[in-house]
């Protein structure tokens, strides 16, 4: 639920509101419900979930209104007045935006009444399918819906960039980041993942490091299979992933954060879980980067590989807060022991 400072920016129309999603995320969702919230006509924050299955519209539209607006008071953030919701859904192959604007209606007429149980009014509904969007609140006609600016920014990205936030990315290219290799490599990989690759924490820890020092040479782009196998395995130990947590400043953040992003990519199928502790760590660089999409997308991955993994779980709750670089790194530095 990331909150960045809008005030400069003024958004006076549906078509400013549909151009600055990705800004109030920080990236390009996709098949997602976002929830845009405001207080005294100021956005404050956005939660983002995925889309549910429409069987389950009814009662995932209550829970999810609850839900949200529970959190938002836990975590202190001003009672909302109002909301916009963006139901994001990409058509099928060969099938026409409009078709998701009218099969979406139907939830967003759910989800208003939801949050209007929660003392929270809805006042705008958008529908985005590929590159147009539909007022699903106002438009009694579909039509073919309004195109959101492509190759030329409109006057809301431009406002953005002029107030210093960067052009945002795809989900789906951030998401790419750390996805698990295929082909060849996959295969030379599974077969060292098969085997029995445990180590004593010395020896892991003289892996990392010199691992890391590897990486800080950017044309390193990966290592060899026996040892890739051994740090994975070894740094799902949450003593060692701890240790790992350090890294950052032994080394640098850049060779660190390569390192931690090829071992997120190594855990190839049917070891995906083993990418939860790298994927944890590559989102603590990340964060330092200000790359706060890469580092949430990161996490929330993470989560869905190991449900019973804490500190991804509790990464994500420090990321909702205002935490500081300097906060994160002091809890780095408790995991790596004075000699």
């Amino acid at each position: 639920m990331p909150s960045p400072d809008f005030a400069t920016i003024h958004l006076r129309t549906v078509a400013d509101l549909a151009e600055a999603l990705p800004y109030m995320l920080g990236y390009r969702p996709r098949q997602s419900l976002v929830v845009a919230f405001f207080h005294h006509d100021q956005f404050t924050v956005a939660a983002r979930v995925d889309l549910p299955a429409e069987s389950t519209w009814c009662d995932s539209a209550a829970d999810c209104a609850r839900l949200i607006i529970t959190e938002l008071g836990a975590k202190g953030v001003p009672a909302p007045d109002a909301a916009v919701l963006y139901l994001l859904d990409d058509s099928a192959p060969g099938q026409p935006g409009l078709a998701a604007a009218i099969r979406l209606t139907r939830l967003a007429g759910l989800l208003c009444d939801a949050f209007t149980d929660q003392a929270v009014t809805v006042q705008l509904a958008l529908c985005i399918s590929g590159n147009r969007w539909w007022n699903l609140t106002g438009d009694t006609d579909l039509g073919s819906g309004t195109e959101l600016p492509d190759s030329t920014p409109g006057p809301t990205t431009v406002a953005f960039t002029v107030a210093g936030r960067l052009p945002v990315r795809a989900q789906d290219d951030l998401t790419a980041t750390f996805t698990p290799l295929t082909g060849p490599a996959a295969d030379t990989l599974r077969a060292a993942l098969q085997a029995n690759h445990t180590t004593r924490p010395a020896t892991a820890h003289e892996l990392l490091e010199n691992a890391a020092t590897a990486f800080a040479d950017p044309g390193i782009t990966a290592l060899p299979p026996a040892d890739t196998a051994t740090l994975l395995q070894a740094i799902s130990d949450r003593l060692i992933r701890d240790w790992a947590m350090s890294l950052p400043e032994t080394h640098t953040n850049p060779a660190a954060r390569r390192l931690f992003t090829y071992l997120a990519t190594a855990a190839v199928h049917p070891h995906e879980v083993l990418a939860c502790a790298p994927l944890t760590l590559l989102a603590l660089t990340a964060w330092y980067d200000d790359d706060r999409a890469l580092a949430r997308l990161a996490l929330h991955r993470a989560c869905r590989l190991d449900p019973a993994a804490s500190l991804p779980a509790l990464l994500l709750e420090a990321f909702n807060q205002p935490i500081s670089k300097e906060q994160l790194k002091n809890l780095a530095r408790a995991g790596r022991p004075s000699n």
